[in-house]
């Protein structure tokens, strides 16, 4: 999507702004600074954001912090200025961080508290922010970067006027990629850096190893036929709701011109906690009218998929559909969730579908469960596709036999992840953990294919973390929810400092705070940072650097009056 090499800013893959901090009374405060630093090494990519954020008011407010992250990604910092240190977070099981943050809430002293939201959303909520004063705080995250010369993307786009953002973008050796700065700047998009396609295929220290291996290399054809469409019309789609009516269209359409011919019969059904048939019909006559009501319909309330899935068993039950496609962004926000929303989606075999595929949209989204319903055990796995592509490639995918139950073996090591893939297609890249002695070659064989991986060097912390997350996610793969389980969850998670589902990121005044909580501060040594383009394991109280301190010399902006209160609730309503 960009050449190797080449910097540019993209349109945004998300809706809205990918981060902000709302007050708990609805003000939205101004974010005064952003500073962003990045280090890509092979298939991981390290980002640190600094954030200053001024409240305009005068009078000290509690506030959420949101920020959605590219899917996958796993957070392992966050930090808040306090005085003039920077007080760390620890990575504590989530009821009682919350109890902690309560606690302190109610003694008017300075925690916060991070935690997964929805998909891959995080939010934290933040006190104090002081009246007409500043908040400053650092989160830092990983990411894999799966497929080899997809560029590498710092989510910038739809963010206000930011009187001061900049950002750089480094190799694992220290090279600058690229960089930016700006001053009184709305962006007007995602940064990106263009990576090259081949090269270092994956990362090792010591005895950890992730490597980035292609399972396939032909495939065969599966023309879709008869097919229910289901389109989330939630309130979670409403910023990209045009959008994903585009994409509806445009595959209907290369429906009618495919092999299966302009009489294909199809149904379109939009849910969100109730599920309704917008169209039954040829796939030809798909067009205006039924797009109109659709945006009559708008994107508001919960998102059932439950509901969703049941109303395509019954659709393709009575109209003979074999395929289902859902476009959406697999957050479940009513009904069945998890295991229970598995069962409905293997239930559509007794419908006769044959495939169900995700098209996943949107900047919050949960590719993990729409991945588990696309093999949830009907005769043929599903693709999950991200709908950031142009209409011949996603076509391309959906016509696609796709294959499953693909061994994955690691000689020597003592542990791997994963251990067989599903609902794999040619040219999808798969990211393998492993454990593997040190001094050892890495082999890998995918299926009847061994490939031995080219390995670079890296930051133990940054591989250290990773291979803790894909642990994390092995466990929560099996669908179990057994206490013991998420005992071994918790454990990773506090260990090496990524976030779970089952735990948060603290942040109390004192470390006497923490020991009155029985807090280990101990994983605070393996707090990574990016210094002098390099990552590294200091820097954990100060900043050496700090352009947030130079813009706190900017006086926060003046209270709204009255009058233009009533003008900004006027602009939010229309």
């Amino acid at each position: 999507e960009l050449p190797a090499g080449r910097t540019a800013f993209l349109p945004a893959r998300h809706a809205g702004a990918a981060l902000s901090l709302t007050a708990s009374d609805g003000t939205g405060l101004r974010l005064a600074a952003l500073q962003a630093r990045s280090v890509l090494a092979g298939p991981l990519a390290f980002t640190e954001l600094r954030l200053a954020f001024d409240n305009p008011l005068d009078r000290t407010l509690e506030g959420t912090f949101r920020v959605t992250l590219p899917p996958g990604a796993t957070v392992s910092r966050l930090s808040m200025r306090l005085g003039e240190k920077w007080q760390e977070g620890e990575v504590v099981e989530t009821q009682a961080a919350r109890q902690a943050y309560e606690d302190f809430l109610h003694r008017k002293q300075d925690p916060a508290l991070l935690e997964q939201a929805a998909g891959n959303e995080f939010s934290a909520r933040v006190f104090p922010i002081p009246a007409n004063g500043r908040k400053e705080l650092v989160i830092s995250y990983t990411q894999r970067l799966e497929r080899g010369g997809e560029a590498y993307r710092l989510p910038l786009g739809g963010l206000p006027d930011v009187a001061q953002i900049e950002g750089e973008v480094y190799d694992g050796e220290g090279r600058q990629l690229g960089a930016f700065r700006r001053e009184n700047w709305r962006p007007e998009g995602d940064f990106a850096v263009g990576l090259p396609a081949a090269g270092r295929e994956g990362l090792r220290a010591g005895e950890l190893v992730v490597a980035r291996v292609t399972p396939l290399a032909q495939g065969a054809p599966d023309e879709p036929g008869p097919t229910a469409f289901l389109v989330d019309t939630s309130a979670s789609r409403a910023l990209g709701f045009d959008a994903q009516l585009r994409t509806l269209e445009a595959l209907v359409q290369r429906l009618a011109r495919g092999p299966a011919g302009a009489a294909t019969p199809i149904a379109v059904i939009a849910h969100d906690q109730h599920p309704e048939v917008l169209y039954d019909g040829p796939a030809s006559g798909f067009g205006p009218a039924a797009l109109g009501r659709l945006r009559e319909r708008g994107a508001l309330g919960a998102s059932d998929l439950g509901a969703a899935l049941r109303a395509a068993g019954e659709r393709a039950r009575a109209a003979g559909l074999r395929r289902v496609v859902l476009l959406g962004d697999g957050v479940a926000t009513a009904g069945d969730t998890d295991a229970a929303l598995r069962e409905h989606a293997t239930a559509l075999r007794a419908a006769g579908v044959e495939r169900l595929d995700a098209v996943a949209i949107g900047g919050i989204r949960d590719d993990a469960a729409l991945k588990r319903l696309t093999t949830a055990g009907l005769p043929r796995d599903g693709a999950l596709i991200d709908a950031d592509q142009d209409i011949d490639a996603l076509w391309r995918r959906l016509a696609q036999l796709t294959q499953s139950s693909i061994a994955v073996q690691v000689a020597g090591a003592s542990w791997w992840y994963p251990r067989s893939l599903e609902g794999v297609q040619p040219g999808d890249e798969v990211l393998v953990f492993a454990e593997v002695p040190p001094g050892q070659r890495v082999s890998i064989r995918v299926g009847d294919r061994t490939v031995t991986p080219t390995l670079a060097e890296a930051p133990r912390p940054l591989v250290e973390r990773a291979v803790a997350a894909a642990r994390i996610d092995s466990l929560l793969a099996a669908g179990a929810t057994d206490p013991d389980t998420r005992r071994q969850v918790i454990a990773l998670s506090t260990r090496h400092r990524v976030l779970s589902p089952y735990t948060s990121l603290l942040v109390l005044e004192t470390e006497r705070d923490y020991e009155r909580f029985h807090i280990d501060r101990r994983a605070l040594v393996d707090v990574l940072t990016v210094q002098q383009g390099r990552l590294s394991v200091d820097g954990r109280t100060t900043l050496p650097s700090d352009p947030l301190r130079a813009a706190a010399a900017a006086p926060p902006p003046s209270a709204p009056s009255p009058g233009d209160d009533r003008e900004a609730k006027k602009s939010a309503e229309k």
